[in-house]
């Protein structure tokens, strides 16, 4: 690592005493082939623990090497890499680490590992991370240049996105222009990549706060708060990027008091300028009314994802941290209650344009907390597909594979909204196999826009709080 980057996080972000560890696996790996473990310990805030001197010890008997040590100095932040393990049998396995801390030993388990000789690989990134260039909670803050070396090095993301306010004032040029070159700098396929993305805000009922995501980046920004809609921020900023194939915009904090997103037929830009929604951040969860981790100030208005999806907007999931005390992938100086969220992308490799392009079809997940492996198949499609459904009595086949960090306490089937199959593993993994045989005449929606349908998702949730929700998949039934 470089000597520049530990200096970015010693002086930024000066953490505390060590409380809790990170091991960082990639979730899916091939047999035999080669891998790096990303280690961190953090302070009680979540940032990298410039208190710690203690060795770390990683056990893995399913992996070569079985057993590796990582020694911590301090002073510096507690960061490190382990290169070259390998897995070389196939399956779902998790590493130990075992260290001494408050002078009792500790064990922490590392994410979930999936060993398989096919299938795309999943990346996992925070989509919306806040600098001090966002002018808002200054002065928790930090910078962009700490934005990319937390993000990689001490959270052990795949890929970022800075998304800084641009509305009501809150960016010029000499900002935008910062922006650009920084993102450019640290970006660096195959082992991290950095996404293009800005945040334009918008009245209650003309789209609230939406996210754009962009594979390069225009001259300028472009929004539209004073007398606009998201809708019409998407056609101004067309004339600068090609819509779809360079940009798209994702709302969030849809339910939130004064800046709700209903996302009304009138300034809905279409499900392939919005393709997904931002379902949870540590603001809470806006998946449906009465969820466990909602917003503290909820809009009375149905603008819950669930909402929008019964009114037949097509629309995946991913999730992020919302973060104004830049801490990707954790928590940070706010201090709220509810767990930061990531997003995991299927892509065959680490770039840019996949990892755009795995949001844009929809072809992630969302979780919170933990880094939880989520594969899923409804009615032999992948998440985020829709198929025609001729008949609506022909059963339809719902396989999921989970595995967490802590205790998977749920696996349900959500159809429409509801849910319709549940099992309970109360183990770190788990898989479900259920077939929904109930006639979908009386069970579908109507919309304007995809006419009769209905749609399925998978949920977890995990004796941590974490939770994990698949894209959800369309089944268009014959008029």
């Amino acid at each position: 690592m470089n000597d520049l980057y530990r200096r970015i996080l010693t002086l930024e972000a000066p953490g505390g005493q060590p409380t809790w560890v990170q091991i960082v696996a990639p979730t899916v790996v091939r047999p035999g082939g080669s891998f790096t473990l990303k280690v961190s310990v953090a302070d009680e805030m979540g940032y990298p623990s410039l208190e710690c001197d203690g060795v770390l010890r990683i056990i893995g008997d399913f992996a070569d090497p079985p057993q590796m040590e990582v020694k911590f100095e301090r002073g510096k932040p507690a960061i490190d890499q382990i290169k070259g393990v390998a897995v070389h049998r196939e399956g779902l396995y998790r590493f130990r680490g075992e260290i001494s801390l408050d002078g009792r030993k500790r064990i922490f388990p590392s994410n979930p590992i999936r060993c398989r000789s096919d299938g795309p690989f999943i990346y996992w990134g925070d989509p919306h991370v806040h600098t001090v260039l966002s002018d808002c909670h200054p002065r928790m803050c930090r910078s962009l240049n700490f934005c990319y070396v937390a993000a990689r090095w001490f959270a052990g993301l795949d890929w970022v996105s800075v998304a800084d306010h641009v509305s009501n004032g809150r960016c010029t040029v000499g900002k935008w222009l910062e922006q650009r070159a920084v993102c450019e700098a640290f970006n660096d396929p195959p082992d991290f990549v950095t996404l293009p993305a800005y945040e334009a805000s918008f009245k209650g009922g003309a789209g609230g706060d939406n996210n754009v995501y962009m594979l390069r980046w225009p001259d300028i920004f472009v929004e539209d708060y004073e007398e606009g809609t998201v809708k019409t921020m998407c056609r101004k900023l067309s004339e600068k990027l090609k819509p779809v194939e360079e940009f798209f915009v994702v709302p969030h904090h849809t339910t939130r008091t004064g800046k709700h997103g209903e996302i009304n037929p009138d300034i809905y830009p279409g499900e392939d300028l919005m393709p997904v929604v931002e379902i949870h951040s540590k603001w809470g969860t806006s998946e449906y009314r009465g969820n466990p981790n909602p917003l503290h100030r909820i809009h009375p208005g149905p603008s819950y994802a669930v909402d929008l999806l019964n009114r037949g907007l097509r629309l995946g999931f991913i999730a992020g941290t919302d973060t104004h005390s830049t801490m990707p992938a954790g928590f940070g100086e706010e201090h709220l209650d509810r767990p930061p969220g990531l997003t995991a992308v299927f892509a065959e490799e680490l770039t840019r344009r996949c990892i755009y392009e795995g949001i844009r079809t929809r072809n992630c997940y969302a979780t919170s907390l933990e880094r939880i492996y989520l594969d899923v198949q409804i009615a032999d499609l992948n998440p985020g597909g829709s198929v025609e459904w001729p008949n609506p009595r022909m059963p339809r086949r719902i396989k999921a594979t989970a595995a967490a960090v802590s205790d998977i306490l749920a696996l349900e089937v959500v159809r429409n909204g509801r849910t319709v199959h549940a099992e309970s593993p109360n183990c770190w993994r788990g898989q479900m196999e259920f077939v929904d045989d109930s006639d979908l005449e009386a069970e579908s929606l109507v919309s304007e826009y995809l006419g009769r349908f209905t749609y399925y998702y998978v949920r977890v949730t995990c004796a941590s709080g974490a939770q994990a929700w698949s894209s959800p998949v369309w089944l268009i039934l014959s008029p």
